[in-house]
């Protein structure tokens, strides 16, 4: 009797951990000291900024990402939409255009990409992982068609300034990143667009039944996915200084992995905080294996696995893990 008692007080325990952030937090930790005793580089702040300048392409793209995902909804083709708006803001730039006037029609390309998204899910009836499946083709054929496969380099000193600038020796792309999160987290917080963002990620049928348009509520929040997608394609730009529509081919599934490592699944609950957690796991993770000079097929498959395992952590958030 005393034995079922505790088997069940250490189930509770599991489950309250699994169930928050506190998890990923642990692993976060245990990666930065292994990474830490095994390279003696790894905890100087250049590193650590280095961290932060490859979380920022990733990261931003993300946050858009978790309103989507908080809906119940998977978006695959943000990379692939990235590149396209990669792709026109090389164009422009080509043309001559204002580096200004140019960002800003990149961010509206990215919200009509994410209209066309939002239309295919809402007014078609298709589920968002197979309209995202090709969206993205769409997305990163159109890329390639803009220039027939042709690559363009950009030597601006705004766009520069966006991908290696530093203000106070922070990476300015990381300051991006983190002012997009805090936009973010406030619009789930303290708006009523954010609330009804989880009444319909966690039971549409009584969210409409209570006047909420959840066509709507998801139109919106492909539409935010998308333009965060249109601001991870001008960091990447700017990194790079060239405009490829190859530009995060392979990468499809990393945010979606940071999303669900930090605790919003499919189920439709979780935070932004607990995104950027994620993120940092999977930016501490590159760094440290390619820090002990870890062959990149190899770490191609650890990041494979590292999303199975984050899908089995949000398997078991989801079964609750209940006595």
């Amino acid at each position: 009797m005393a034995g079922s008692v505790e088997q069940k007080n250490i189930k509770r325990v599991f489950h309250k951990i699994m169930k928050g952030n506190i998890s990923t937090v642990i692993a976060l930790i245990i990666l930065c000291l292994i990474f830490g005793i095994a390279s003696p580089y790894f905890f100087t702040f250049t590193n650590i900024m280095n961290i932060g300048t490859y979380a920022s392409i990733m990261g931003t793209m993300a946050s858009g990402l978790t309103v989507a995902m908080l809906l119940g909804g998977l978006d695959v083709s943000q990379y692939a939409l990235s590149a396209f708006c990669g792709m026109i803001m090389g164009m422009l730039y080509e043309a001559g255009w204002n580096s200004y006037l140019t960002m800003l029609i990149v961010i509206i390309v990215g919200a009509l990409g994410g209209c066309l998204n939002a239309f295919i899910i809402t007014k078609m009836h298709v589920a968002p992982v197979i309209c995202t499946m090709g969206t993205q083709f769409i997305f990163r054929g159109a890329a390639y068609l803009l220039t027939d496969g042709r690559y363009i380099r950009i030597n601006d000193p705004v766009y520069t300034f966006i991908g290696s600038g530093k203000i106070l020796g922070i990476p300015f792309c990381l300051i991006v990143m983190v002012i997009t999160y805090v936009v973010v987290w406030y619009i789930l917080k303290y708006t009523t667009y954010g609330r009804q963002v989880f009444a319909v990620g966690g039971n549409p049928k009584v969210a409409q039944l209570a006047g909420i348009d959840t066509a709507k509520i998801r139109f919106i929040s492909h539409i935010l996915a998308a333009v965060t997608a249109a601001m991870g394609g001008i960091i990447t730009v700017s990194q790079t200084a060239a405009a490829m529509a190859k530009h995060g081919s392979g990468n499809d599934m990393d945010g979606i992995a940071a999303v669900i490592l930090g605790g919003c699944g499919v189920s439709g609950k979780g935070q932004v905080t607990g995104t950027l957690i994620g993120i940092l796991v999977l930016s501490v993770l590159v760094n440290g294996m390619t820090l002990l000079n870890v062959q990149a097929y190899w770490q191609q498959v650890i990041k494979g696995a590292v999303l199975i395992f984050a899908v089995f952590i949000d398997s078991l958030r989801g079964n609750g893990m209940q006595a």
